[in-house]
C-alpha cells in the first residue's frame, strides 16, 4: 500500500474486501486523481478517519452498504469527491456528518429513500448533491433540499406531488432532472402560474418550446417566471401582450427576441390593452 500510494495513475482497487486503518493510513497518501476502493463493503471508523486524509481527487467507496454516524463524521473531512453509491439507507446523524463534506461533489445514488430530517441536514450541503437513486420526494423532503444552494441531482425522479413541484422550484442552484421525466412532466403540465418557476428550473433556465404567451393567466406567469433564480432565456417567443411582456422584462437576465420581432396581442384577460413603450435600460442591454 505504501508503496502503491506513490504511484501517479489512477488506482483501482476494487479487488479489496477487507482494509486495515494501518493499510487506509498509507494509501491515504496518495495524492494520484481516483483512488476507488468499491470492493469494501464495510468500512470501520478508524480506517474512514484514515482515508480521510486522502488528498487526491476522488474517493470512491461505492460498494458501502452502511457507514456508522462516526465514518461518516470522518469520511465528511475529506477535502475532494466523494462517492458512497453504495449506502441504502443514511440515518439522519450520519446525514449531518456527511452535510460537512468539505469537497465539492457528494455522490449517494443509492438511495432510494430519505427521511425528512436527512433531506434537511443534506440540503446544507454547499457542493453538488447527487441523489439519482430517489424515485419521488415527500412534499418536506422537497422543501428541505429546496434549500439546498449548489447544483442538486435527481435524475431518478419519476413522480413529484403538486406540493413537492412547488416546492423543489424554490431550487437556487441547477437542478439536474431525466430526460424522460421532464418530458413526462410537459406532457401533463401545461405551463401556469404554479408550475412556471419549476419549468424554468426543470429546464435548467432555457425554455426553447414557449412561442406564444395568450392564455388569460399569461401575466401571472410571466411574473412567477420573472422569480426564476438564474438566467432565463426564452429564444423562441413570438406572441405575447404588453402586459405580459411588461412582466417578463422586469428580470434583469432575462434573454429574449428583439422585442421589434414580437407580435403584440390584446391582453388576453380581456383587460384593456395599452402601448408598449421599451424601457431604455432594456433595449441597451439587447442591443450588447
Amino acid at each position: 500500500a505504501t508503496a502503491l500510494a506513490q504511484i501517479e495513475e489512477a488506482l483501482y482497487l476494487n479487488g479489496l474486501t477487507t482494509l486495515s486503518a494501518e493499510t487506509a493510513t498509507a494509501l491515504a497518501q496518495y495524492k494520484g486523481e481516483v483512488l476507488s476502493l468499491n470492493g469494501l463493503t464495510t468500512l470501520s471508523d478508524d480506517a474512514a478517519k484514515a482515508l480521510s486524509q486522502h488528498n487526491g481527487w476522488h474517493l470512491a467507496l461505492n460498494g458501502l452498504t452502511a457507514l456508522s454516524d462516526e465514518a461518516a463524521q470522518a469520511l465528511a473531512q475529506h477535502k475532494h469527491y466523494l462517492s458512497l453509491n453504495g449506502l441504502t439507507t443514511l440515518s439522519d446523524e450520519a446525514a449531518q456528518a456527511l452535510a460537512q463534506h468539505k469537497g465539492s461533489y457528494l455522490y449517494l445514488d443509492g438511495l432510494t429513500t430519505l427521511s425528512d430530517e436527512a433531506a434537511k441536514a443534506l440540503a446544507q450541503y454547499k457542493g453538488r448533491l447527487s441523489l439519482n437513486g430517489l424515485t419521488t420526494l415527500s412534499d418536506e423532503a422537497a422543501k428541505a433540499l429546496a434549500q439546498h444552494k449548489g447544483a442538486l441531482a435527481l435524475n431518478g425522479l419519476t413522480t413529484l406531488s403538486d406540493e413537492a413541484t412547488q416546492a423543489i422550484g424554490e431550487c437556487e442552484g441547477p437542478l439536474f432532472l431525466s430526460k424522460r421525466f421532464r418530458k413526462d412532466f410537459v406532457e401533463k403540465n401545461p405551463l401556469s402560474p404554479k408550475t412556471a418557476r419549476f419549468y424554468a428550473l426543470m429546464l435548467l433556465g432555457k425554455i426553447n418550446d414557449l412561442t406564444t404567451l395568450d392564455s388569460p393567466d399569461s401575466v401571472a406567469i410571466a411574473k412567477a417566471l420573472a422569480t426564476h433564480k438564474g438566467p432565463l432565456s426564452l429564444p423562441n417567443l413570438k406572441k405575447l401582450s404588453p402586459k405580459t411582456l411588461s412582466a417578463l422584462i422586469e428580470k434583469d437576465d432575462i434573454e429574449i427576441p428583439l422585442i421589434e420581432t414580437l407580435e403584440l396581442i390584446p391582453e388576453p384577460d380581456g383587460s384593456p390593452t395599452e402601448d408598449f413603450v421599451i424601457p431604455e435600460g432594456f433595449q441597451q442591454r439587447q442591443q450588447r
